[in-house]
Parts: C-alpha cells; sequence; structure tokens
C-alpha cells in the first residue's frame, strides 16, 4: 500500500516538474520560423520530460518518499488511537 502511494505521489510530482519545464520560453524551435506546429509540440514535450531529469528525479523521490512516510505515521497514529 504504501509502495503504490509513493509511486502515485512520485509520478504525479515528475509530471507537474515536467510540465512546467514544458511550457517555459527559449527553447530553441522557437526561433525557427519553419517548424510546423506538431514539430513545435513534439519539441516541447520532449524538452520537458528530459531537461533537467536528474534534479527532478530527486525532487519526485524527495517527495514520494515524504508523503509515505507522512501517511505511515498517520496510519499509526489513527491505529494506536483504536
Amino acid at each position: 500500500m504504501i509502495i503504490k502511494r509513493f509511486i502515485l505521489s512520485f509520478v504525479i510530482t515528475y509530471l507537474f516538474l515536467s510540465l512546467l519545464l514544458s511550457f517555459s520560453i527559449g527553447y530553441t524551435i522557437d526561433w525557427i520560423p519553419e517548424a510546423t506546429l506538431t514539430q513545435k509540440i513534439k519539441g516541447y514535450v520532449i524538452e520537458g520530460f528530459t531537461r533537467f531529469k536528474i534534479i527532478k528525479l530527486l525532487i519526485a523521490t524527495g517527495g514520494g518518499t515524504r508523503y509515505s512516510i507522512l501517511y505511515l505515521k498517520q496510519r499509526a497514529s489513527s491505529l494506536s488511537k483504536r
């Protein structure tokens, strides 16, 4: 159960950080006038998922771990009150 919560929070955090980077300005395809809309979208998606991947992995791992530990503590305190 805790592993499911860790994986879910990890994926949500990583996707959120990637989404933020996908919409950043200054990507090189912005300056190419011949680029089609499909090429731009593909470039933004790939750039968003691959830029700063080590940092995003570390942040997502930390967030997933904290969420799992917090859930475990809440569950243990609710069981001890019974």
